[in-house]
């Protein structure tokens, strides 16, 4: 699988989960679920739906923090995004596609 490489976070001011999802052929099609997703309990400020997930920002990071450990094992973090796996079927090597694809900004 292919994943574009992102630059480290200092050289941006705000990172919008579009900016973490947008050409990752490894995502597939990349739908805007902000107005349903974030309208329910969760309440995260952005929310893209993704075959491998839905990359949700939220307003902070204890934010985040505190829905990437509901999420438990079917989520991951970095900074104030979540990735939210629950329901998704897939192997190891499409959950670490989708958990690197999170980390893109950081350099990792």
């Amino acid at each position: 699988m292919t994943i574009a490489l992102g630059a480290r976070s200092y050289l941006f001011s705000t990172i919008a989960v579009e900016d973490l999802v947008a050409h990752q052929p490894g995502l597939g099609r990349a739908t805007d679920v902000t107005d349903t997703y974030c309208a329910n309990e969760i309440g995260c400020v952005e929310a893209w739906e993704t075959r491998l997930g839905t990359y949700m920002r939220f307003g902070s990071r204890a934010e985040a923090t505190h829905w990437a450990t509901i999420f438990g094992a079917e989520g991951a973090q970095w900074e104030e995004f979540v990735l939210d796996t629950r329901g998704r079927d897939f192997g190891d090597e499409d959950r670490m596609t989708a958990v690197q694809i999170l980390l893109l900004y950081d350099g990792v």
